[in-house]
């Protein structure tokens, strides 16, 4: 991610805590809302309704008993009992005009506001209106809901100061229930803190957390699995490259030292020399092999991927070993059809690495066998000899770089203990797949298994002598 578009990351418990106080205040709004406006409705229904009632009653009068003006008017007065004013107000009209009142009504709710509302404020009283017509009698009522509106404005400020101090109290709650839920994140931190390269074996315990962090603890355990492993195998590695380092080195030093202590013929020196040589190309192909090495492991390298003939592959291959192999009196055949998609170099290099760990291992009289061929959408290469094999108690161990066993395919003083392991890494490389099988006395056989293949092309391949020389154990 680039610095533009970086963000740094803030508090997770402040986070949490915001999340579960506008989650609280949230629902708290909204059942509040709810329960305001569904208490408003009551109330204001209710009062329309009393209003209705109020002004269907003075238009039963007028219908029933018209003559009766008395009760008629004590209606348009709303005297209430012991005297006590009423909170309607009623006028009555007809098309002659006005038939009756409260008293007071048209200063206090002129007639015309009657048109189309059903509530108004007038004297700093708040109305609800409501008109009916019952033939040639127009009656038009208004009801003092000045109280009710005090309490429902009494009862709308108890309600926004309560959600104050629900945001207070959700807050606090927020950031409580933050940090208690975040415990188990800080006792990870702190085991995590407690783990050291000496020893690396430390692990978190996984039952003693919530299930919701079980699967980080895992993921963490299995980082430090993998770095356990790392740590020992490099570990291991730098232990047997310094010991391979330290005997070529310490037999330069020894035979300078020899040859320097006095004065000696000119072949001695010359010997010296040789000797020097043979030790420094030793330690050139080891580093060389080790820079291989380290470049195949890189999870960035990438193989080029190539069409290769792998008949003309193989016969320049056996071309370079044909030489020692006729020396030896060991027979090289090969039989070998279609094409690979991979990088030629890597691909000699492999095999290569098997035919000289073959030679090696394959007494005069035997054989060295090359097969290969594509099979549904793989490409297979096997090196099978006939030489000692491989005890079964080194077979595990083949792979394992510098490893070298007594007596097995693998071994020779001339070699570096590096070869299968670079063969091993370029099958990494191509997602492919190495197997070894082998018995002490009957042989061993090397099977490479690439994935993909593109064509196919009949014939065996031949042993010309090729120039190129590839990479050998």
């Amino acid at each position: 991610m680039s610095s533009a578009h970086a963000r740094r990351p803030g508090s997770l418990g402040l986070h949490l805590a915001l999340s579960f106080m506008g989650g609280s205040l949230a629902v708290v709004l909204v059942t509040s809302g709810i329960q305001s406006w569904t208490y408003q409705h009551e109330v204001h229904s209710l009062n329309r309704e009393r209003l209705r009632d109020q002004v269907l009653a003075v238009s039963r009068i007028l219908t029933q008993r018209p003559w009766d003006s008395l009760t008629l008017s004590e209606a348009l007065v709303g005297e209430g009992p012991a005297g006590v004013r009423s909170q309607v107000w009623m006028r009555v009209s007809d098309d002659q005009g006005l038939l009756g009142e409260t008293p007071g009504m048209e200063q206090l709710i002129p007639r015309a506001w009657f048109d189309g509302r059903g509530s108004m404020v007038s004297g700093g009283r708040t109305f609800v209106l409501v008109e009916y017509t019952d033939g040639k009698n127009r009656i038009q009522g208004a009801l003092d809901t000045t109280e009710d509106e005090r309490i429902l404005a009494g009862y709308l400020r108890q309600m926004l100061a309560s959600f104050a101090g629900a945001v207070v109290i959700a807050a606090l709650v927020g950031w409580w229930a933050a940090y208690r839920g975040l415990a188990p994140v800080r006792d990870i931190a702190e085991a995590a803190r407690r783990i050291t390269a000496y020893p690396l074996r430390e692990r978190l315990e996984a039952g003693n957390v919530p299930r919701e962090l079980q699967d980080l603890v895992q993921a963490l355990n299995a980082m430090l699995d993998r770095i356990d492993h790392a740590f020992q195998r490099l570990t291991h590695y730098s232990t047997d490259l310094a010991h391979e380092f330290r005997t070529p080195i310490a037999i330069l030093m020894g035979e300078a030292e020899t040859v320097l202590a006095r004065e000696r013929p000119a072949e001695d020196y010359r010997r010296a020399l040789e000797s020097s040589l043979e030790e420094l190309g030793r330690l050139s192909r080891l580093t060389s092999r080790m820079l291989f090495l380290a470049r195949t492991e890189n999870p960035q390298s990438a193989v080029p991927r190539v069409p290769v003939p792998m008949e003309d592959l193989v016969r320049a291959v056996l071309a370079f070993f044909e030489a020692p192999a006729e020396e030896k009196g060991v027979v090289l055949a090969a039989e070998v059809r279609g094409t690979l998609l991979g990088d030629p170099d890597m691909l000699r290099q492999a095999l290569g690495n098997l035919i000289s760990n073959a030679l090696d291992a394959t007494p005069a009289g035997g054989s060295v066998q090359v097969r290969g061929e594509p099979r549904d959408w793989r490409w297979v290469l096997t090196v099978t000899d006939t030489g000692r094999g491989i005890p079964t108690r080194d077979l595990p161990r083949v792979l394992d770089r510098f490893y070298r066993a007594r007596h097995s395919s693998t071994g020779g003083t001339s070699g570096t203990g590096l070869g299968l392991a670079i063969v091993q890494s370029i099958m990494h490389l191509y997602g492919g797949h190495m197997e070894i099988q082998s018995e002490a006395g009957r042989g061993t056989t090397v099977t490479l298994d690439f994935p993909g293949s593109l064509s196919i092309s009949a014939g065996a391949a031949a042993m010309p002598r090729a120039p190129a020389p590839p990479g050998h154990r």
